[in-house]
């Protein structure tokens, strides 16, 4: 069976990222042929009309959404789409391995996920489409949301961080629902915290990131700059990587998904010895 690394991408504020991240994120990954699953779990769809910029039947994007999966109204199979980016301006969009599940508003409605259990066809799912990551973004606060997602779906959290101090606020309580999440999934670990809008030669942003050591082993010794070219990027719905593969926002990414994988091989690594 081969490994998946499934990371939910979470922080108690919006703003911060997550989405910029995980196009991003999935774009590198993209660009060296992983198949690569993102879910959309956060109500604003920002993330589904992200990667569906280019799809050309946008009404279908309202029909077998994520919730119908998790309530049993549709199959994995049903749910998932295609997203094509361009290599260039004015190439047709291309499939390159990236699937999305969209997210829906009904998310809103806690009442509505008190029974969904979708471990096992999650599973089941992911290794019949042979997927090697499965990105899943999260909403800034949604209790239930956070339980199956970390309980059913992921092995691995990551916490991306803007740079200022309110990004900082329910940090505990993110801790808390991991730690209680790990009754039932004994595999999930948090990867680690990283600053993901960082204005460089910015004094608040560098003393923000010198507070941001305190985390210690948890903090990820590297940021995501705010720069033009990722916002461009993302409003022509193409991935850094293939919108400007030799600049510094793209190094930025590809360091960022490589700390993340040396620490997915290490926790691998040290279960496997508490196993043996």
């Amino acid at each position: 069976m081969a490994l998946c690394n499934k990371v939910a991408f979470i922080n108690g504020k919006g703003g911060v990222g997550k989405t910029t991240s995980i196009f991003h994120v999935a774009g590198v990954l993209a660009a060296r042929s992983e198949k690569i699953l993102v879910v959309d779990l956060d109500k604003q769809r920002n993330t589904t009309d992200t990667f569906l910029a280019n799809t050309e039947d946008s009404e279908k994007l309202l029909e077998n959404t994520m919730f119908d999966f998790m309530n049993g109204m549709a199959k994995p199979e049903d749910v998932k789409r295609n997203a094509y980016f361009q290599t260039r301006g004015n190439a047709t969009p291309r499939y390159f391995g990236v699937d999305v599940m969209p997210a829906d508003l009904r998310f809103e409605f806690q009442e509505l996920l008190q029974n969904v259990d979708i471990k096992d066809t999650f599973e089941q799912f992911i290794q019949k489409e042979k997927y090697t990551w499965v990105l899943v973004d999260m909403p800034p606060s949604n209790r239930m949301l956070n339980e199956i997602c970390f309980s059913q779906m992921v092995d691995f959290v990551i916490v991306p961080f803007s740079s200022d101090f309110y990004s900082l606020k329910g940090y505990s309580d993110l801790i808390d629902t991991v730690t209680r999440a790990r009754d039932k999934n004994a595999n999930l670990n948090l990867l680690g915290i990283y600053l993901s809008r960082y204005t460089e030669n910015c004094a608040v942003d560098k003393y923000i990131r010198d507070r941001m050591r305190m985390f210690g082993q948890l903090y990820m010794d590297l940021y995501i700059p705010v720069r033009i070219d990722i916002r461009e990027a993302i409003m022509y719905g193409r991935p850094i990587s293939f919108y400007k593969p030799n600049s510094p926002s793209n190094a930025a990414f590809k360091r960022l998904v490589d700390v993340m994988e040396q620490r997915i091989n290490k926790f691998r690594e040290e279960r496997v010895g508490v196993l043996v």
